[in-house]
């Protein structure tokens, strides 16, 4: 995981879509205990507000400081880890949540770490969304992350988009219903998110901007008003033995 990717939390904070509470509710209801949630690779803390009215205590834990900074003021604790070192105790977690962020984890040192501090009952929930849609531009979306933001992607992201079909842990499996993120946007709000793309900010790097050439077609094609965004919600989940 390369920490400069991600130092862009007043931007996540502003463009990145919420959960909503439905996800929230399953994931306590899987739970045996409700004492105290991690919330891994958090960000600015979306999916930690979430938590907080099902969990007595809610640690966000990310790997960028600027990320953290940018989250609001609210119930939950905040501190700068890495998912395969976490400052935690054994047995101390009711559940771990990571949303959209898994594939950037040493994946086998982190289901280490999950072991040693869920307790028995606890409960591991890998969480994603995969590419958005815009109602009345149906694959526009799709054809940008495809076309020209390909070379700028990660290997990992193709985890994330297909919601990490490859994850595998030795505890029983917990089958999610199904759901969506949906909101209602401007173009300017679908040009911000996509701002926070990794890929994006690779590119700047490398000083091209695909974006600037895409913001144009985009800002015709959608018009002035608000069109609906449908993402479909992804998550792997297991409680431990």
């Amino acid at each position: 995981m390369t920490e400069p990717l991600f130092q862009r939390g007043s931007q996540y904070q502003q463009f990145r879509p919420t959960y909503p509470v439905s996800l929230f509710q399953w994931l306590a209801d899987q739970s045996a205990g409700h004492d105290c949630a991690l919330d891994l690779g958090c960000g600015s803390g979306q999916a930690s507000r979430g938590l907080e009215p099902f969990f007595r205590q809610v640690v966000g834990a990310d790997i960028s400081h600027e990320q953290l900074l940018a989250a609001p003021s609210s119930q939950s604790h905040y501190l700068v880890s890495r998912a395969h070192q976490l400052p935690l105790a054994d047995a101390s977690l009711d559940l771990i949540s990571v949303a959209q962020a898994y594939h950037w984890f040493n994946q086998a040192a982190f289901q280490a770490e999950a072991e040693r501090t869920l307790r028995p009952g606890g409960v591991l929930a890998l969480i994603s969304y995969g590419i958005c849609e815009v109602a009345g531009l149906e694959g526009m979306i799709q054809d940008f992350h495809d076309g020209p933001l390909a070379p700028w992607w990660p290997a990992e992201r193709a985890q994330v988009v297909a919601g990490y079909p490859d994850a595998s842990l030795p505890w029983p499996a917990l089958p999610y219903p199904g759901g969506a993120i949906i909101r209602d946007w401007t173009a300017s709000d679908m040009l911000g998110y996509l701002d926070t793309w990794s890929a994006l900010v690779q590119a700047f790097r490398a000083g091209e901007n695909p974006l600037d050439d895409f913001a144009p077609t985009l800002r015709q094609a959608w018009g002035d008003g608000l069109r609906a965004v449908h993402w479909p919600l992804r998550v792997r989940a297991w409680r431990k033995q």
